[in-house]
């Protein structure tokens, strides 16, 4: 941990990568439920636009599909009542799939799911996988019971954003804030079903991209 990185956990317990949390805090709004779902949450603290959510008491749901990650997240917040950890994957067709490793092995951050022959994943991707469930992001909000109109979404699934989104009715559920992670062949798919379904892009920090509906 850097001191700039320090500095932001002590005063503010900011583990974003870029300051994304005050963003987020912004355009979620005062009266935003509390309540924040996590695609992608890794070991739930580097670099986690969660982790300041929960250390302020909200209702987290941390979904983490690689096994040495997760374990990492769980033992986190082993005792945080108001924590959920789910050691499953999100796209929009349940089942099981290979998740492929990512040159930086247990660690995790570039583990995924998407097969695309793209230049970027051909330098991360490995060879190598485990075996994932797979289910629909609608499906584990409604097993949880997790009002349709919660505070915030946050995905980071290493260019797999766009299918996490499509198996979640945007009608239906309407986060405050979403929260995605910009990936060139598919960011024009994403903002059309996001706009199709009545959300802006509100801002850009680095790779993260901040959409909110259109009426609020």
């Amino acid at each position: 941990m850097n001191l700039r990185s320090l500095v932001k956990y002590v005063f503010r317990r900011d583990t974003t990568h870029h300051g994304e949390f005050s963003l987020m805090l912004k355009l979620a709004g005062r009266e935003c439920p509390r309540v924040i779902v996590d695609v992608g949450a890794n070991d739930g603290y580097y670099g986690s636009n969660s982790f300041p959510f929960v250390a302020r008491r909200w209702r987290a749901v941390l979904i983490e599909p690689h096994p040495v990650a997760f374990a990492r997240l769980q033992k986190l917040h082993t005792g945080r009542p108001n924590v959920t950890c789910l050691n499953v994957a999100c796209s929009d067709v349940a089942g099981t799939l290979p998740l492929w490793m990512g040159t930086d092995g247990d660690a995790g951050t570039m583990s995924t799911l998407s097969t695309d022959d793209h230049p970027h994943f051909q330098k991360v991707r490995t060879n190598q996988s485990v075996p994932v469930v797979v289910e629909r992001l609608e499906t584990i909000l409604a097993r949880l019971e997790i009002p349709p109109e919660f505070g915030i979404l946050s995905i980071d699934t290493e260019g797999l954003d766009c299918e996490v989104l499509l198996g979640l009715h945007l009608n239906i559920w309407r986060p405050r804030l979403i929260v995605t992670e910009d990936f060139g062949p598919k960011d024009s798919k994403k903002a059309l079903y996001l706009e199709g379904r009545d959300y802006r892009l509100a801002g850009k920090i680095a790779a993260n991209s901040f959409w909110t509906p259109v009426d609020r």
